[in-house]
């Protein structure tokens, strides 16, 4: 199965009222996911289904990427997001840069009581997969 995982995920489960609540500032729109693992080798960590809630924490954006700092429980890097929106001529994998200049220079949009609901489960490359087959 390893072959056809491309990454795990909690899946945003409406995308366009979070697009609404957190509007892009950039072009290349996104808002539907939140990584857990690229090129993973099992699911065994993963509960494909599973709803919850989870906390947005800040907003950070400048000319190449607009990412929510949230408060993914599986993931292990230090800056768990979801990409709102990138920038043309951004990095690839910028988030990380993103928010490390965003907390050093003050820049980061801090929330108290914000939250999107999500669902967790992993892409093959092509679909989302967020049901358990039985």
């Amino acid at each position: 199965m390893s072959n056809k995982l491309k990454f795990t995920a909690l899946f945003v489960k409406d995308p366009t009222d979070l697009l609404k609540r957190f509007p892009p500032k950039h072009a290349m729109v996104f808002g539907h996911h939140s990584t857990i693992e690229f090129k993973p080798e099992s699911l065994d960590e993963i509960e494909v289904g599973k709803e919850q809630k989870i906390k947005i924490i800040g907003r950070a954006y400048d000319e190449f990427g607009d990412d929510l700092l949230v408060e993914n429980p599986k993931l292990k890097n230090e800056y768990p997001h979801v990409t709102l929106s990138r920038g043309e001529n951004a990095p690839k994998l910028y988030s990380k840069e993103l928010f490390k200049k965003a907390i050093e220079s003050n820049n980061i949009e801090y929330f108290t009581d914000e939250y999107v609901e999500v669902i967790e489960g992993y892409s093959d490359g092509e679909n989302i997969i967020i049901k358990k087959d039985f």
